[in-house]
């Protein structure tokens, strides 16, 4: 079998594609690094060794409470909860100067029932007050829920909370953030 003549141009091409390959195969498996487009569009397994990217604790350590998030130019970021998150989300700059003014491809959080993964974009939060009611990593967070009714269940167990406490997560703003994790804002 004869081969084609190895040009210059046939060297590179062929690096190149051999490159695009293995970048495709190694990818970080979600460990807080770069990602592909695809893998973008999905939460992944929390690494061990990942930390907050607000408190810096360890969200493997928290694996009903902890969340996640994608950034469009490639970046994962792992919480040990949905306070954290939501700080993060509110303001990425304050935490990754890098992330300033992100745009973010997926975002997750645990339902507060079910302790499932869920997409936080349409989940519904609930503005949790008090610290006692929940035992979950930083003491206060918002709640979040998959089911709408899920939400609204909860509010009416307590009666200082209503309706107004149910939130999306586009209602996140700075004060809440500053609720949830001022200590880390400057």
């Amino acid at each position: 079998m004869a081969y084609p003549p190895l040009t210059r141009r046939r060297l590179v091409a062929t690096a190149g594609a051999l490159a695009t390959g293995l970048a495709g195969c190694a990818g970080d498996g979600g460990d807080g690094g770069t990602e592909t487009a695809t893998a973008l569009t999905d939460p992944a397994n929390v690494p061990e060794d990942a930390s907050c990217g607000v408190c810096e604790m360890m969200p493997a350590k928290f694996p009903d409470y902890n969340a996640q998030l994608t950034v469009e130019a490639g970046d994962r970021v792992f919480f040990c909860s949905s306070g954290c998150m939501a700080a993060y989300y509110v303001d990425p700059g304050n935490f990754e100067a890098a992330h300033e003014g992100a745009t973010f491809a997926g975002v997750w959080a645990h339902d507060h029932e079910t302790t499932d993964l869920i997409d936080a974009t349409t989940a519904w939060f609930v503005r949790e007050t008090n610290a006692d009611r929940v035992d979950d990593p930083m003491q206060r967070n918002p709640l979040p829920f998959a089911a709408e009714d899920d939400a609204r269940a909860y509010v009416a167990e307590y009666d200082d909370l209503t309706s107004d406490d149910i939130l999306r997560l586009d209602d996140f703003d700075r004060d809440l953030a500053t609720f949830y994790r001022g200590r880390f804002f400057e």
